[in-house]
């Protein structure tokens, strides 16, 4: 799997030595490269992950490359909550404005089936704890939430193949609620002095259910 990773700050990096790490191929390319020359770098990814700001992310579903998801997944890790001022109304989540943003420009008889299935996901694993799939001994979960069974499928498989543990957190209006519990772990980061090295795990209760059991990449 060829993943892109969209931005060269920390989160992209980040994820890209992740995603090498793994035995994937990731395609790093700048944020703020020609929209064109991003479009036509991103056309070979399987899977596309826009590590920047969520202005940006913006940015790029209303360029050249926003028509040219061909049914391909988008990943949203943004955390908008941050932003001053705020650019998310309020009940609403920057996962629903990018998943509404790739849905319109989609449509139209011009371009039928181009778009991009939007899911949020990453958004609670900050840059520094990309290298890491245990906390504490358990693994790291990686709470997703996707409209598309595909976008679910696709990031699960990215999630796995990182050492994460994926748990499918509903559809695409869930992302209000991961974007608030990203504010809450930094809330606590600070209050605690962890300097962002916070990251969750959610247990599965074991039984009739199947737990997946991650494993962890070599170091």
């Amino acid at each position: 799997m060829t993943v892109g990773i969209v931005g060269r700050g920390r989160m992209g990096r980040g994820l890209a030595e992740a995603v090498r790490q793994a035995g994937l191929h990731p395609l790093l390319v700048p944020g703020r490269a020609d929209p064109r020359r991003v479009a036509d770098l991103l056309d070979r990814a399987a899977l596309v992950v826009l590590a920047v700001p969520f202005p940006a992310a913006v940015e790029f579903l209303r360029g050249p490359a926003g028509r040219r998801g061909r049914g391909r997944t988008l990943v949203d890790p943004t955390n908008p909550v941050f932003c001053e001022p705020p650019v998310v109304p309020p009940g609403r989540s920057g996962g629903e404005l990018l998943a509404e943003l790739a849905a319109d420009r989609a449509s139209g008889p011009d371009h039928p089936g181009e778009g991009w299935r939007v899911a949020k996901a990453f958004n609670t694993v900050p840059a520094g704890v990309l290298a890491r799939c245990r906390v504490n001994g358990l693994p790291v979960s990686l709470p997703v939430a996707a409209d598309h069974p595909a976008a679910l499928r696709d990031v699960f498989a990215l999630a796995r193949a990182l050492g994460f543990a994926p748990l499918d957190a509903g559809g695409i209006r869930t992302a209000r609620h991961l974007e608030a519990l990203t504010g809450l772990l930094m809330a606590v980061s600070d209050r605690q002095g962890l300097r962002g090295q916070v990251s969750i795990h959610i247990g599965v209760p074991s039984g009739d259910r199947t737990v997946w059991e991650p494993a962890c990449r070599a170091g």
